[in-house]
């Protein structure tokens, strides 16, 4: 018999795009307890993807002392080594895009996983959120990140490791159209809508073994109502909210960008992604025609 080992349901998405909420709907419904979810422990959850710390333990070393390439090379390895060292499912965040490699290898090894989760949401409310996000309010840079055909996160000796996005458009294709990982898009907007029957979709993509709880199911989307996050994060600041942003749960809500973004802005944003956002059902409106 073989090593018992576990698989990656990753929770993948661009920045800003809904991945925090769902990882907190989810450590709700999966909580041992019926009270609500601390913001600032994993629960069910294992972290994100780029931890640095993950691949300084896998290594040995400081991975801040090694190429991006470098990196590159070793990073499927770290996910591997996971999943033999815990045969649990574990649920990660990505904002990495996936990735595939001259000789056939995935950024993301098939291997290792389980399903994929991808939480899209409309670019124009993605660029104000990401501007907001990342402390400069400045809607022309958030624009520009979203449509860099080369776009990054993270670098140096920062918590993360680099992360590359390319733009909006090309990570939603690189996660939704690789077909070596089952996955299951969700739309931000359907989960304010109702944020229930996303989570029983989920739950049911990557547990189909299990019957969904509806109780649990009501009870993690009360839990985890935006109000309820943002009274959380006053209590106690979310360890995730970068040092120059203001908060990190804002407003949680879909059309935000009609009150920030430029005709020019919204122009450029269509011209860049119309194709996969009709392709995901974000109405190009007259007005930001």
């Amino acid at each position: 018999m073989g090593e018992k080992r576990g698989k990656i349901d990753w929770l993948a998405s661009y920045p800003k795009s809904g991945n925090t909420w769902m990882r907190i709907l989810l450590a709700n419904y999966f909580g041992e307890s019926d009270a609500p979810h601390d913001i600032n422990r994993p629960g069910v959850t294992n972290g994100i993807a780029s931890l640095r710390w993950r691949f300084d333990e896998f290594l040995g070393l400081p991975s801040s002392d090694l190429t991006i390439d470098e990196i590159l090379s070793v990073q499927s390895h770290v996910y591997d080594s996971l999943v033999t060292q815990d045969s649990s499912a574990h649920w990660v965040k990505v904002h990495d895009a996936q990735m595939r490699f001259p000789d056939g290898r995935w950024l993301f090894p098939p291997s290792v996983s389980g399903v994929v989760i991808y939480i899209i949401r409309n670019p124009l409310d993605v660029a104000v959120s990401l501007a907001f996000h990342d402390g400069h309010e400045d809607m022309q840079r958030s624009v520009r990140k979203l449509c860099d055909t080369q776009g990054s996160l993270g670098s140096g000796k920062s918590v993360q490791l680099h992360q590359i996005l390319g733009s909006w458009s090309q990570h939603a294709e690189s996660w939704i159209d690789q077909s070596a990982i089952p996955v299951l898009v969700v739309r931000y907007e359907d989960m304010l809508a109702d944020a229930g029957r996303e989570l029983a979709r989920v739950v049911k993509f990557a547990r189909p073994e299990f019957s969904v709880d509806e109780i649990r199911i009501a009870t993690a989307v009360e839990h985890a109502r935006f109000d309820k996050l943002k009274l959380a994060e006053d209590a106690e600041p979310f360890r995730e909210t970068p040092t120059r942003a203001k908060r990190f749960f804002r407003h949680g809500t879909a059309g935000d960008w009609r009150n920030h973004l430029s005709q020019t802005q919204v122009r450029q944003l269509l011209d860049h992604h119309w194709r996969i956002m009709a392709r995901f059902g974000y109405e190009i409106l007259d007005e930001a025609a």
